[in-house]
């Protein structure tokens, strides 16, 4: 077999390595490489026209016969890793499962494909690839593990040998049900048309006439299908879903007020898309929005339906990912990766609460699945449909441009109203008081309402733990954590105080640690300590808190959540997770308790988060027949997010917001690329980006930096920024001019969200 030097890209911060392989191997096929003494799975991208002069490594292994992504998909991540600058290796494990390895015994025509292989015959199987991508039913056992062991399901298959002159009656029956069947069959399937036990299969494989695979396809979550709600749509959705064309692309906004009806227009264009035997893709914000939207496209579309997220095992993963390739499944709902699930032919992308910053990975490699979703639309000749009560400025400007259509529902069922919505200015309870307290009078004697009349309430505070920080009052020192600089976080009910970014933990110190006082008390209080306030005043209530603390195990969040739903929970107490997408319908309070909270961070869209958080969780409240009521607690009640906030107007919020952007040069008038630098100190930092802005040529951009970031030091590294305004040509032509290199001390984030 003749070798020839071939790129090969790792996800790993390298840069692409030649290897010797196999003359005529296609790129987008997966080999296993030795990097130094250790070895890892790569990403052939073909020919290397000037190799290296050094001697050259064969790869070990070639994994797959050939590209196991669509190619539409394969089109999509090659933009994704021109875009943000990463690699295709870096984004493929968010497509493919790296433990997912095809059967090289599979065959087609009899030919197997491990015989192709051994002759070098890489061009039938990249025509065989392309066959099967158009009809995945030719290699029906392609990825089909040949071990019993793992999560999956035991098929049993003929293997074409000839039949012995003698069997057993029991053989016998298990060979004829086996042919009556087509030659395979699932092996609880076979013993019960057969009548026999499991021994006997066992005797028939050992004799060479049936093979027995794990089938990983059919592991997707199993889900009861329930009662299909059928929803008669009003005027306004039913003018949303005649503006939405399918077969061609176009981006939709679809902005509606919260309770609108929003997702009965999602099922009508989904439902009117897999008739016409497309499939389609929708993307969630968080893994918590899956569990009851799931019941209800169970409902819908009954075994049609497969699901992508974090919260899942390996192996259902990997079963889900085996449905979408072998067109197992019609509907995949998924979180941020799913934006670059393997599914193919697509009808219709939905990106539900599409201003979610989620969204946005703060990991390398740094995607924005939103925007991905309409490239991959654009890829598809698809429509796109972003929706959501409180849309990101970006979106709603294209919206204005004209460059995405609008839609709009202003109104909720019949019979269902918007909460009236309250203020408390928390510096008047303070004058009156004369002492800080953690609910104000009037969220009190509301809270108290509503629980004596059996009714729900939620309150949220952003912040979790028990106490935000202590402090000495002797030197007024904070105790702050000794690898990243924020303060440590005090939680009750483990003792300990914590670092809610590198996770550094310690027993709270009976003296300061600076001054040797014994005057260390806790600032500022979480939901932990809310929690045990509400204990303390409604001794009788059930009250449950909802926040990354008390929702680390697997399907913990679901499981509270179908809680309230079900009027099993009186009070709800959590964060920001509570604020998106739920319905509870018999909560009829929602407090949140430091509304301006998110206003006192140094981010030009601290504004447009505060207004989005408090406009949705403001929409928990009355999303049945009951009446809502939101009281919204704030020391700064004349800020324009809370008093439009407290009008439902996100109107009115963007047309006073959008000017300052444009004033100030930012989102949606300008794109923004950060280069970030880390480095064991910060003059390290400082000098990296120095000598990178020094190397800037491309006219037309504004550079600001290099600056410490705002959280300066995080797990002992040291932390620079450099921003960079222009317009997405100017700063792609950065990316081109000045490509990073993977090892080094640079990274970038195209698009940021996030600068913390």
């Amino acid at each position: 077999m003749n070798l020839a030097p071939t790129r090969v890209q790792l996800n790993r911060p390298l840069p692409p390595l030649t290897y010797l392989a196999p003359e005529g191997l296609p790129a987008g096929v997966r080999v296993r490489v030795r990097v130094r003494n250790s070895l890892a799975v790569g990403l052939a991208m073909g020919p290397d026209p000037t190799p290296p002069a050094a001697k050259l490594r064969p790869i070990e292994a070639v994994l797959d016969p050939f590209p196991l992504l669509p190619p539409k998909l394969r089109e999509l991540q090659a933009f994704a890793a021109r875009y943000y600058g990463c690699l295709e290796a870096h984004l493929l494990p968010l497509s493919l499962p790296q433990a997912m390895l095809p059967n090289w015994e599979a065959d087609e025509d009899g030919q197997r494909l491990s015989f192709h292989r051994e002759r070098g015959a890489w061009p039938v199987l990249a025509d065989l690839g392309e066959a099967w991508h158009r009809d995945p039913g030719i290699l029906p056992t392609l990825l089909h593990r040949a071990g019993l062991r793992g999560a999956g399901f035991t098929e049993v298959r003929l293997t074409g040998a000839p039949h012995p002159p003698r069997v057993t009656p029991a053989q016998a029956k298990v060979l004829l049900a086996l042919e009556e069947a087509g030659g395979a069959l699932m092996e609880p399937d076979l013993l019960e048309a057969a009548g026999v036990g499991a021994t006997v299969l066992g005797t028939l494989e050992k004799r060479g006439l049936l093979a027995r695979m794990k089938r990983v396809d059919l592991l997707g979550q199993r889900r009861e299908a329930g009662v299909d709600r059928t929803v008669t749509l009003n005027e306004e959705q039913q003018v949303a879903l005649e503006a939405v064309a399918l077969g061609a692309f176009g981006v939709h906004l679809l902005h509606g007020v919260t309770g609108s009806g929003k997702t009965e227009v999602y099922l009508a264009l989904a439902e009117r898309v897999l008739a016409e035997g497309r499939r389609v893709l929708w993307l969630v914000p968080e893994i918590g929005l899956t569990a009851r939207l799931l019941d209800r496209l169970e409902a819908r579309f009954p075994g049609r339906i497969a699901v992508g997220h974090a919260g899942l095992n390996a192996g259902e993963k990997h079963g889900d990912v085996v449905r979408l390739l072998f067109n197992g499944a019609d509907l995949f709902v998924g979180v941020r990766n799913a934006a670059l699930a393997p599914l193919r032919d697509i009808g219709l992308i939905i990106v539900d609460e599409e201003h979610e910053g989620s969204y946005k990975s703060e990991e390398h490699p740094r995607i924005h699945a939103r925007d991905l979703a309409i490239k991959r639309a654009q890829l598809e000749g698809c429509p796109i449909v972003l929706g959501s009560a409180t849309p990101s400025l970006e979106s709603w400007q294209a919206a204005q441009s004209g460059r995405y259509g609008l839609l709009r529902l202003r109104q909720r069922p019949a019979g269902i109203t918007l909460p009236t919505v309250e203020i408390v200015d928390l510096r008047d309870v303070y004058r009156q008081l004369r002492r800080k307290v953690i609910l104000a009078p009037p969220l009190m004697q509301a809270l108290t309402e509503t629980v004596a009349k059996g009714e729900q309430a939620l309150l949220l505070l952003n912040r979790r733990g028990y106490e935000n920080f202590w402090m000495c009052r002797a030197c007024g020192k904070t105790l702050g954590c000794p690898h990243c600089a924020i303060s440590l976080t005090y939680h009750r009910g483990d003792y300990r105080l914590r670092c809610h970014l590198c996770g550094h933990e310690t027993v709270p110190p009976e003296a300061c640690p600076d001054c040797g006082a014994d005057h260390l008390r806790g600032v500022g209080e979480g939901t932990e300590q809310v929690e045990e306030h509400l204990n303390q005043l409604f001794p009788t209530a059930r009250i449950l808190r909802l926040d990354r603390d008390t929702t680390r195990r697997r399907g913990s969040f679901e499981a509270g959540l179908l809680a309230a739903e079900a009027g099993e929970v009186d009070i709800l107490v959590g964060t920001q997770m509570l604020a998106k997408g739920h319905t509870f319908p018999r909560l009829t309070l929602v407090g949140v308790l430091n509304a301006d909270q998110g206003l006192k961070v140094a981010d030009f869209r601290a504004s447009e988060r505060t207004f989005q958080l408090l406009t949705q969780v403001a929409g928990r409240a009355g999303r049945a027949e009951l009446p809502g009521r939101v009281i919204l607690q704030t020391y700064s009640p004349e800020h324009p997010a809370i008093t439009f906030a407290l009008a439902q107007d996100f109107e009115g919020f963007a047309a006073s917001e959008l000017p300052f952007r444009e004033g100030l040069g930012y989102p949606p008038f300008t794109a923004l690329t950060l280069y970030r630098a880390e480095a064991d100190t910060l003059r390290e930092a400082r000098e990296a980006l120095d000598t990178f802005r020094q190397r800037l040529s491309v006219p037309g951009l504004r550079v600001l930096g290099p600056l410490e970031a705002p959280v300066p030091r995080v797990r002992d590294r040291w932390r620079m920024h450099l921003l960079l305004k222009g317009t997405r040509g100017a700063l792609g032509e950065v990316l081109n001019r000045h490509p990073l290199d993977p090892a080094g001390p640079l990274s970038l984030d195209r698009d940021p969200v996030q600068f913390g």
